[in-house]
């Protein structure tokens, strides 16, 4: 019989038997916890959910389309020191204001370690009271949040953060050790309470950045970056937090907020929120908020809390690997997140977190018949990677964001289903689907505000998405086609993107409803190899269909038609590398024929142009017995009024398919111009 399993990341250990959320009883990981000897073909898994969202102090704050800037009504946090100034050195070899590297304002504090260190000493510090003149009361608050990014591993309690009585760096109030961080060269959002425990001090005047206890000192003459330096609450917003409109513990698609996705924070300057990308992020980059609805809009926001999970050092680890695969015969092994530990409820959802941009969130190798719910990943390098794995199952992915490379990554991964994912601000790339086969995606929401593109199906075929909701602000695209052929997405929403809603390179696909709000629509990569995307019922109009392909379109709109109902078909050559040699095509008619009997194709066309365009009616030779050689009729040059051109009569001597083409191609100069076809005759003799 399938058995049930327990992991609480934050409360729970590997050596445990796993078998409740009770104390003493949940293993921790999916990678040690949830091995293959533990674990069988139809065994559910249940995950600890991360915190609940929380309404924010003001409770309202506006997001503006295509901005990082989220006004909160009323700050949350107080800034301690925003590292806009040089410190002063006192062990440190330096401790200057860099403006290469930093995350809020300006600059970001460098501090380069004494290059004799001991225990306790005192590296650097900032006068606040001279500077503002104020005595910070920081009475209201418990802990401190900061940026930190350092050349070499910090092991715990190495550095520490102290706030001061006095404005020289002395008198040490609240003292904060710095946790271990074995990574290195990545900013790392970190959050700490003072030792000790209890409220920080009312009359602080300095702050300083000493060694702390731990006897093996920071290695020296290396540098550690500070930045953003602020105290928050025990249960407010913080650097670590993500914030969202969505009020929801489980998103749905039941309304606009609660798709939105989770956002991780930039930096916090009092009412002033700047939205990440990744943790390297400069604070002068990124791509912000993107909404297809009011803009600005002023409305509840929230917060929430992740289940950290423990940094890795290195780019491409996997963080937590699934170890075993399900059977058809036994059914899926279920890693369900969201469990509410006290009632056994799915309640809520699992979102981890890596903090510094490294490592593969949830890893899925050579491993089938999985099923994956209510999990999410923040700041990884890949949140979720699947590789060489079929049949599996996502059932609901609500949130992977500010990941360093690839939010979701698919690859050599066949008939697996995906009911929904959601995916926003990642540095490189949000979807991501390559040599793969036969998938099926219900739908992708918010592929948004990525470094590079929203979605990229590479060396992929024969899969379906169903709907594709918001591929929008992503810096190249929104929908990459690379090497791919015959996939088919059924609806596709995008806009902002700053080079085109979709690029094409080679390959043949098929979309069924498309709303592109781009001034570059679709954009191509490779020269002469006709790649395209075929897209019908454009903007939700059956009468606006469309080809893309390189440099030409072809559209069938009612603005310049023959007959007074219907279509015309437009097609646009927009390059002269679209001449006689290389034309735009489109196939205007299959025909049924008989043996011997001969056949007669009329069709209504004009050209825009009667100097830099022209264009055909055209069988190919080759496709029947009897039609060896090309029958091309071309459109008329007297003017540009529509004509009845006629393609003279051929007869095929075998029963078939003939297939009848539109052709039309650049003559001189570089201007638009098209070729347009309407109603057509074909007959053929009794």
């Amino acid at each position: 019989m399938p058995s049930t399993f327990y992991i609480d990341y934050e409360n729970g250990n590997d050596a445990n038997a796993g078998d409740s959320f009770a104390a003493g009883h949940p293993w921790k990981t999916i990678t040690l916890g949830a091995t293959a000897a533990r674990i069988a073909p139809g065994d559910i898994i249940k995950i600890a959910k991360s915190p609940a969202p929380t309404a924010l102090a003001g409770t309202t704050a506006t997001w503006t389309n295509l901005s990082k800037t989220v006004t909160l009504t009323t700050a949350e946090t107080a800034n301690v020191e925003m590292c806009e100034a040089d410190w002063t050195a006192v062990n440190a070899t330096s401790s200057a204001k860099i403006g290469t590297d930093w995350k809020e304002g300006t600059y970001a504090l460098k501090m380069v370690e004494d290059a004799t260190p001991t225990n306790d000493e005192v590296q650097c510090y900032y006068d606040l009271y001279t500077h503002d003149t104020t005595v910070h009361d920081l009475s209201g608050y418990q802990k401190i949040s900061f940026w930190i990014k350092n050349e070499v591993a910090i092991t715990d309690n190495q550095l520490e953060i102290n706030l001061c009585s006095n404005a020289n760096g002395t008198g040490d109030v609240d003292t904060f050790a710095i946790p271990a961080i074995p990574s290195t060269g990545r900013w790392i959002p970190l959050t700490i309470a003072r030792t000790g425990g209890g409220n920080l001090g009312n009359a602080i005047k300095s702050i300083n950045i000493s060694n702390g206890s731990n006897t093996t000192e920071y290695t020296a003459s290396k540098y550690v970056y500070f930045d953003n330096i602020i105290a928050c609450t025990t249960a407010g917003l913080n650097l670590q937090s993500l914030i969202s409109k969505n009020a929801l513990e489980q998103s749905s698609t039941a309304s606009v907020n609660a798709s939105e996705g989770w956002y991780g924070i930039q930096s916090i300057n009092g009412v002033t929120v700047l939205l990440d990308n990744n943790t390297n992020t400069l604070a002068n980059a990124g791509r912000g908020y993107s909404t297809t609805g009011t803009s600005p809009e002023t409305v509840n926001t929230y917060k929430r809390e992740t289940i950290k999970t423990d940094l890795i050092a290195g780019s491409t680890g996997a963080i937590q690997e699934v170890q075993d695969s399900g059977t058809i015969a036994g059914g899926n092994i279920q890693f369900q997140g969201g469990y509410d530990t006290g009632t056994d409820s799915q309640t809520g959802e699992t979102f981890f977190d890596g903090l510094n941009g490294w490592g593969a969130g949830i890893v899925l190798t050579s491993k089938s018949l999985i099923t994956l719910n209510r999990l999410n990943t923040v700041r990884y390098n890949y949140g979720i990677s699947f590789t060489t794995s079929n049949f599996n199952t996502i059932t609901t992915i609500s949130n992977i964001s500010n990941c360093l490379n690839y939010a979701f990554y698919f690859v050599s991964g066949n008939f697996n289903s995906i009911n929904t994912l959601i995916n926003v601000n990642n540095s490189g790339y949000g979807f991501y689907m390559g040599a793969g086969y036969g998938n099926t995606i219900t739908t992708i929401s918010n592929a948004n505000n990525n470094l590079n593109w929203g979605i990229n199906l590479g060396t992929a075929y024969l899969n379906r998405i169903n709907t594709i909701s918001n591929a929008n602000n992503n810096t190249s695209y929104g929908v990459y086609f690379n090497n791919v052929q015959n996939n088919f997405i059924g609806f596709l929403s995008t806009s902002g993107n700053k080079t085109s809603g979709i690029f094409i390179n080679t390959g043949i696909n098929y979309i069924s409803h498309a709303t592109m709000a781009e001034g570059t629509k679709v954009s191509a990569g490779t020269d002469y190899v006709d790649s395209r995307v075929y897209i019908t019922d454009y903007a939700s109009d059956p009468l606006d269909n469309r080809i893309y392909t390189d440099n030409g379109n072809i559209i069938s709109q009612v603005v310049t038609r023959h007959t007074a109902s219907g279509y015309a078909w437009q097609l646009n050559p927009t390059n002269v590398k679209r001449n006689v040699n290389y034309p735009l095509t489109l196939s205007i008619a299959k025909i049924a024929v008989v043996a011997n009997k001969a056949v007669t194709v009329k069709a209504w066309m004009k050209i825009s142009n009667t100097t830099d365009i022209l264009g055909c009616l055209k069988v190919r030779g080759g496709q029947l017995l009897g039609v060896a050689s090309d029958v091309t009729v071309n459109a008329s040059t007297a003017d540009t009024d529509w004509h009845e051109v006629t393609l003279a009569d051929f007869t095929p001597t075998e029963a078939g398919v003939i297939e009848v083409e539109c052709w039309a191609w650049w003559v001189a100069n570089t201007a638009d111009e098209s070729v347009y076809i309407d109603d057509m005759t074909i007959t053929q003799a009794d």
